[in-house]
């Protein structure tokens, strides 16, 4: 109903006692008050919706923001402060790295050359007089790329025979008590099938890494006049993840033994059409420390705590992941340490920049300037820190934290304790203030200890490829479909860490895998993890 529907009160019926009024009057201005604010958070809802769907996603600040300002806001002491000491630190900082310019790079030395000689043709010749007439005097040569489908072949194995001279009298089981022996030969990855380690990876790394799904995948394989249909693929899918689940479980203990790990998780579709039924999966990510560099995916059927409680059961050490309720009982007691992620709590307050600009901006350049420490420390990593061994690398960002970022958490926290009675409890900086302070203690770990992170965007970058994939492949056919995908994403994870072509990675342990079965020993299978991998 509009307000133009309304009828106006007849003064005369209004009560002519005052105190009855000035009540009146409070009342009035209480429900004006409360309709704003339900009408600032639907706006604020609506903006965040549409910046969401048509905004940019980049969260940087401006940091002449601050003099905006007639309060002295952190924002501009770090503005100003920054010009200062950008001069005592020039030195300790190391080089720019050199941007790629623009236009055509050097041809790799990896890529075939195919040369082809052009030359006059006998009509041309003979319109310039004749090829005796004509003095060959050098070439001009000039480079393009080309492109011809992916090679798929065919390996036709020969296992020679021999029969001894002379003939056993009894011939036995093994190769010294026979008559006949045959040569042998490299078992496949899947015995009995149809395909070699190097077509396996092309159909895994295609869909782990390129997103592509399976369906696509025998498109392609189709117009170069071979058909492998979706359902033979997806069991090579699922046979390869068998097979390299030993391996899997050894990566996964690598990244158990870290002092650090961060965990995240994100959903995915699960549609049985064997059993008719479909729900929601999650992939939870697990990332090893620097001196267990692994990402290890676990699937499970729903976001229950059973599915990181089953993962780790086992681990003792510091957990850095987001607020969800699914980690809360992970803490009790001193088995697992909670260490918070301030991109979470910074996100809240950009969230909600629009709704009073001095609060927020404010609270914006309190994060920014623990963001700025970090920045300094990561160049001295790569810089004039580049050769110190770990723990010693540790001491020291420990030690820059303890001097630099503390005094900035001890402001940030009295401004909130200052500010957080002044907002009402739906106001939503106000909810971004409560969850500040509820995980004060987890967000300001990282200060106690060099291996730990400001932030969890490391462990939310590596799952930007689950959620690229998703687009592609849309969900998973099984829950035995999840745990494969799992097996298989969390090798293409760790070399993705370690740079390494993750073609040439699985061909290779496809090849190898085989041949250590059945009972492959532990350390066996730790050297076909990426690391070693890479320096093998």
């Amino acid at each position: 109903m509009s307000t133009d529907a309304w009828p106006l009160p007849d003064p005369d019926s209004l009560p002519d006692d005052l105190a009855l009024l000035k009540q009146l009057v409070i009342q009035l201005i209480q429900e004006l008050r409360a309709q704003r604010q339900g009408n600032e958070a639907i706006e604020h809802r609506l903006d965040l919706l549409l910046r969401r769907l048509y905004g940019r996603s980049s969260e940087k600040l401006d940091p002449r923001q601050g003099t905006l300002f007639d309060v002295q806001s952190p924002l501009a002491e770090s503005a100003s402060d920054a010009a200062v000491e950008s001069e005592e630190t020039a030195s300790d900082l190391p080089p720019k790295r050199k941007r790629k310019g623009h236009g055509r790079r050097p041809k790799p030395d990896n890529l075939e050359v195919r040369e082809e000689v052009h030359d006059l043709t006998d009509a041309e010749k003979q319109a310039l007089g004749g090829e005796s007439q004509l003095v060959y005097i050098g070439n001009e040569v000039s480079q393009h790329y080309d492109y011809e489908p992916s090679c798929l072949y065919i390996v036709r194995s020969i296992q020679k025979k021999y029969a001894r001279r002379p003939q056993l009298l009894e011939s036995g089981a093994g190769r010294d008590e026979k008559n006949v022996i045959v040569a042998t030969k490299p078992p496949l990855p899947i015995p009995g099938g149809t395909a070699g380690p190097g077509l396996l990876a092309h159909v895994i790394v295609s869909k782990a890494a390129d997103h592509l799904p399976l369906y696509r995948q025998e498109r392609i394989n189709e117009r170069q006049g071979v058909f492998f249909p979706r359902s033979t693929t997806c069991d090579w899918w699922l046979a390869c993840a068998e097979l390299a689940t030993p391996l899997y479980q050894v990566l996964t203990a690598e990244v158990l033994a870290s002092l650090v790990v961060g965990a995240d998780a994100t959903r995915i579709h699960v549609r049985d059409t064997h059993l008719k039924a479909q729900h929601t999966g999650f992939f939870w990510l697990y990332r090893g420390d620097e001196r267990h560099p692994f990402c290890a995916f676990d699937f499970s059927p729903d976001q229950s705590r059973d599915g990181p409680q089953k993962f780790l059961k086992n681990y003792c050490g510091y957990l850095q992941c987001d607020a969800a309720g699914v980690y809360d009982n992970f803490f009790i007691g001193s088995r697992m340490i909670e260490v918070g992620c301030w991109a979470h709590a910074r996100r809240r307050f950009h969230e909600a920049r629009e709704l009073d600009v001095q609060i927020s901006q404010t609270a914006l350049a309190y994060i920014g300037q623990l963001y700025q420490v970090e920045r300094e420390l990561r160049q001295r990593r790569s810089g004039a820190w580049r050769d110190l061994d770990l723990d010693e690398l540790a001491r020291r960002v420990a030690a820059e934290r303890q001097g630099r970022s503390r005094p900035v958490l001890a402001g940030f926290r009295n401004w909130l304790d200052t500010q957080w009675p002044n907002l009402v409890p739906k106001n939503p900086l106000r909810q971004a203030m409560d969850y500040t302070l509820r995980h004060w203690e987890a967000l300001s770990r990282y200060t106690e200890n060099g291996w730990l992170a400001i932030d969890n965007n490391a462990v939310e970058r590596e799952l930007r490829s689950i959620a690229l994939g998703r687009k592609n492949w849309l969900f998973c056919g099984s829950d035995r479909g999840g745990h494969a995908a799992a097996v298989h994403f969390s090798l293409m994870a760790s070399c993705r860490r370690h740079q390494l072509d993750p073609f040439v990675y699985l061909r290779d342990i496809l090849t190898k895998l085989p041949q250590l079965r059945p009972a492959a020993t532990t350390e066996q299978l730790r050297a076909l993890l990426p690391d070693r991998y890479r320096h093998s």
